[in-house]
């Protein structure tokens, strides 16, 4: 008959999680460890308290003993923080022989080892901790030694405490990923691979691409490390494109518009338009405003993208304000009559000043409701980004800072609309918006904004279209000697 075997201490509370080894999956491979968090090292340190041993306590937060062992010796401590043992030893390996005297730099003649004002170890630069052979084997810690408890064994403190533990984890990680993954020479070989690259007018993925073995690292690093002046005499204004734009600026309120009325927000957030039906939003209608020159300009372009076909409006405004935009809608509205609310039935736009009175943009003179706004979320242009990208069609007609707005008129609007809608598209099967238009809109509603037939060949997308509002430069005067 087999002796009887009591569970281990904590052993009825502390059952296995997950096997020990590593798991595998279903197609074989084998599934790596989650790293240990700090509930498993608490674990840990309960279980070194009660004295449990190194196998036991890795079944209890089932990871292997190596796991355990390697925890222990990496994130240890001496500092006891709170616990009960005696600070006042003395652990010098040399205390046998020690003559030493007066490290506290006064009258005493007695030996610093003797001493009961000042503990020599802290003081003495030739100190040497005698070392406790017990560290050297399991536990590795000081945590259960009875030895510890009275007047205190000879040798240094070693304690495994779950705080400390994960605080040393969290800084050993933090450190491994600071920095670049990159020895010195590797490093410079690279720098002048991305040089030799940029001068050529290559773009950053290209050189990396190109270059696998030469650049360790990738764009988005190669980015950063351009922005944070890593490399050298290089830096962003070493890239093409770097140079066109300026640092964003943010916001003194976090980044919150006030241009909208909160209560005007109520059912026409970016949400409520997700939650309508796909079809709904295929067919919604982008409104933005495109500006010209601040501080100078009064006119801007109240543009309307239909994302079904990729046709955009361009309608000029007198000024940049609500009531403006209202009008610009109506007029709209009574050129296509009563099929307004198919074509324009869903509207999305941003939150600027022009768009806030949304109760007059979806209702028109006569107070029935013509259509649905939905409000984009704040400094999130990309939820309508056919209409932003749109724009850069527009802007190689308009120069952003180039152009006088102000000079702008109707005809002007009708041949943008003309030109930049007769360009085709890859993504329509290289038909072009102006010819789904046609066959979309309401008879008479292109002839009545002006837009005349603009083929394939004549589309034209240079400011040579608009010659008479283009701000021509000034060059600065130069002085010649003689």
């Amino acid at each position: 008959m087999e002796p009887l075997r009591l569970p281990r201490p904590g052993g009825l509370l502390s059952l296995p999680r997950k096997p020990i080894g590593k798991e595998k999956r279903m197609d074989g491979a084998e599934k790596r460890r989650r790293p240990l968090a700090h509930d498993d090292r608490a674990a840990i340190e309960r279980g070194l308290n009660r004295g449990d041993t190194v196998s036991w306590i890795a079944r209890t937060i089932g990871r292997a003993p190596k796991v355990v062992r390697e925890e222990i010796r990496r994130n240890w401590t001496d500092d006891p923080r709170g616990r009960l043992v005696v600070q006042s030893r003395n652990i010098c390996a040399k205390y046998a022989g020690c003559e030493v005297r007066r490290l506290c730099k006064t009258a005493c003649m007695a030996p610093c080892k003797k001493c009961r004002d000042w503990l020599c170890n802290r003081l003495c630069p030739d100190f040497e901790a005698r070392p406790c052979p017990r560290l050297d084997r399991t536990p590795f810690c000081c945590n259960a030694c009875p030895e510890r408890v009275g007047r205190g064994c000879g040798h240094p403190y070693r304690f495994y405490e779950a705080a400390c533990a994960q605080d040393l984890a969290d800084a050993r990680r933090r450190d491994a990923r600071a920095g670049i993954d990159c020895d010195s020479e590797a490093f410079e070989r690279a720098i002048e691979v991305i040089k030799d690259g940029l001068a050529k007018g290559q773009s950053p993925a290209h050189i990396i691409a190109a270059n696998p073995d030469e650049v360790p690292f990738g764009v988005r690093s190669l980015y950063n490390y351009l922005g944070g002046a890593k490399l050298g005499a290089l830096s962003k204004m070493d890239l093409p494109r770097a140079v066109r734009y300026k640092p964003r600026s943010k916001a003194a309120d976090g980044g919150k518009s006030p241009q909208v009325p909160r209560a005007a927000l109520e059912g026409r957030r970016w949400s409520d338009f997700c939650a309508l039906d796909a079809a709904d939003r295929d067919n919604a209608v982008e409104m933005d405003t495109v500006v010209g020159r601040q501080g100078k300009d009064r006119q801007c372009v109240l543009t309307l993208f239909v994302r079904r076909i990729g046709f955009q409006f361009y309608i000029l405004l007198p000024d940049r304000s609500a009531e403006s935009v209202a009008a610009a809608l109506d007029t709209l509205q009574e050129l296509c009559g009563a099929r307004f609310s198919k074509m324009f039935g869903v509207v999305l736009a941003d939150r600027g000043s022009e768009f806030a009175d949304a109760e007059r943009i979806e209702h028109g003179r006569n107070g029935r409701p013509r259509l649905r706004l939905y409000y984009c979320d704040p400094r999130q242009s990309q939820q309508k980004g056919r209409a932003e990208r749109s724009h850069e069609e527009l802007r190689r007609v308009l120069p952003k800072g180039k152009t006088d707005f102000d000079a702008l008129t109707g005809r002007d609007m009708a041949a943008c609309m003309s030109h930049v809608n007769g360009h085709m598209r890859r993504s329509m099967g290289w038909a072009s918006p102006m010819d789904l238009a046609r066959a979309l809109f309401p008879k008479g509603l292109l002839d009545a904004c002006g837009v005349g037939p603009a083929g394939p060949r004549e589309a034209s997308l240079t400011p040579h279209l608009v010659p008479h509002a283009i701000v021509k430069m000034q060059r600065p005067l130069t002085q010649h000697a003689g």
